[in-house]
């Protein structure tokens, strides 16, 4: 009986030996699973980051770049009002659409010589001013 004691101990230890064993080794082949897939992962945000990076200081060029652009349009934009009163283009632009209009809807057809005349001395006056306004724009493009 002691036999059969000691065979039955005996078998009750490997088997608990085995158990464990096997645990382990699905535990290690589950850890090695999480292990890949968490490195593939890492290996994909490290890329994106390598990424981002980039962009983003491409973005702080950019940026700068158009900062710079911006002053130098605000600039050009005060010297502009320093040359040109605002209200004085407005009523060149009153007097000019209107007879611009005026000759548009008259279209070459005219009814009588003094109504030419009349209207030759506005495409003058005009032209002139036109001029004006040109040689502005022209002084700082």
């Amino acid at each position: 009986m002691a036999t059969d004691q000691n065979q039955s101990s005996d078998s009750t230890h490997s088997k608990q030996g085995v158990i464990p064993s096997t645990e382990k080794a699905v535990r290690d082949e589950q850890n090695s699973k999480v292990y890949n897939v968490l490195s593939g992962e890492v290996m994909t945000l490290a890329k994106k980051l390598v990424n981002y990076h980039s962009e983003n200081n491409s973005l702080k060029k950019m940026v700068k770049r158009l900062e710079r652009d911006v002053k130098s349009l605000e600039t050009e934009l005060e010297d502009l009002d320093e040359c040109v009163d605002r209200e004085t283009v407005i009523d060149l632009i009153h007097e000019i659409v209107p007879s611009l209009i005026n000759e548009k809807s008259k279209g070459s057809a005219y009814s009588s010589e003094s109504s030419e005349e009349s209207d030759s001395d506005d495409t003058h006056v005009i032209r002139k001013r036109k001029d004006v306004a040109y040689a502005f724009i022209g002084a700082f493009s």
